[in-house]
């Protein structure tokens, strides 16, 4: 009875173990479901360094798994971007920065004064400092728009897929926040 009870033991432990992935102290599942009730599949997964510190995890949901930006970019499905963050306090200004600085690097000048009023709407979410541990889970559904939230409250939603295209731009268009949290969000890690 106890081999049997200790196989089931180590049985459980390998499907857990198979069904999330680990990076920085942060554990990810391998698959999520939207907010449209679509399932989700662990694209990949990077860590964002700034001067060598770790800032957050990035993960990537896509229906169809891919790591080809375009198809990324085209995909009529919904998706997910989920970041974990793990270093002590990254302050509002700093995060808007950020999030400027990639709106600006992947955008043109055209582009990012059609959105401007999203952008604004996306920056205003950001009011307060991400702590280690604070979780922003940012889906984009279909037809709804971009949806972000943190730490499981909803924060907004902005509409259109052209917002959600410069968005997910931000770390997998042609100039990334980290090259290789790039790689690792699609998978190529």
């Amino acid at each position: 009875m106890n081999k049997i009870i200790i196989s089931c033991v180590l049985l459980f432990s390998l499907f857990i173990s198979v069904q999330a992935k680990e990076m920085a102290g942060v554990t990810v599942q391998d698959q999520v479901t939207s907010a449209n009730n679509e399932v989700l599949k662990l694209n990949g997964m990077g860590l964002r360094e700034k001067l060598w510190i770790d800032v957050y995890v990035g993960s990537l949901y896509l229906v169809k798994p891919s790591n080809n930006v375009a198809d990324i970019l085209s995909q009529p499905n919904a998706l997910r971007i989920q970041l974990d963050f793990v270093y002590k306090e990254v302050t509002s200004k700093k995060l808007i920065k950020a999030w400027k600085e990639g709106f600006e690097k992947n955008q043109s000048e055209t582009q990012l004064q059609t959105m401007q009023s999203k952008i604004d709407r996306f920056y205003s979410f950001f009011e307060e400092s991400a702590m280690k541990t604070d979780q922003y889970i940012i889906d984009y559904v279909p037809g709804q728009g971009t949806k972000v939230s943190k730490n499981d409250v909803l924060l907004g939603n902005i509409d259109g897929e052209d917002f959600k295209n410069a968005l997910v731009e931000i770390w997998l268009g042609n100039h990334p926040a980290d090259k290789k949290l790039k790689k690792g969000m699609l998978g190529l890690k």
